[in-house]
């Protein structure tokens, strides 16, 4: 019997190892990466000297043009159940109790939920929803992002009061997000 026949019987059984957490939130994060590249394929790149308009109207059509690729998005198809636990593990073990006072007033800083100045709104969270241009953003505490599991450069972790949410830094979209991520002091 072949390598792959006995593969696939044992994985029949359920004699595979399932794959680790992470590694179903890095396949997550490749297929969100290769559809948003396939998305924006096709647009037109910005000029040297583009006007603000131009910049707009590209970062809207960016941001469409992903929300296309992704119209059946759901929470949970990035930030997934099996990645879930070991994000709430290090929010938790890094924002708990009396001595992580200091990551708590971080993530404030910049929080919607937090800080809004006179004309800032607050983000609706919802996958492929836009984060507002005049919403602030939060402060992720750098012990947190070495903790959390790496992103590709195309996204980054944000707060919004308690939930932990992935954007998209160019088109600005939320990606995904884990509501009550961070626990109470």
């Amino acid at each position: 019997m072949g390598i792959v026949a006995i593969a696939v019987l044992l994985g029949w059984l359920g004699a595979l190892p399932p794959q680790s957490a992470v590694e179903v939130f890095n396949a997550r994060l490749a297929a969100y990466t290769k559809a948003r590249k396939d998305a924006v394929s096709n647009l037109p790149s910005l000029k040297a000297k583009a006007t603000p308009e131009q910049i707009r109207d590209r970062e809207q059509a960016f941001a469409k043009a992903i929300r296309g690729s992704r119209t059946g998005a759901q929470p949970g198809d990035v930030l997934t159940p099996e990645i879930r636990p070991l994000i709430l593990s290090i929010l938790k073990s890094e924002i708990k109790g009396p001595h992580n006072r200091d990551t708590r007033a971080s993530i404030k800083e910049g929080n919607p939920r937090h800080e809004k100045a006179p004309g800032e709104v607050e983000p609706a969270i919802a996958v492929n929803a836009i984060y507002p241009k005049n919403a602030p953003l939060s402060t992720v505490p750098p012990v947190l992002l070495e903790r959390l599991p790496q992103l590709p450069k195309e996204l980054e972790y944000r707060f919004v009061g308690r939930t932990l949410i992935l954007r998209d830094r160019e088109s600005n979209l939320i990606v995904d997000y884990l509501k009550e991520a961070v626990p109470t002091p």
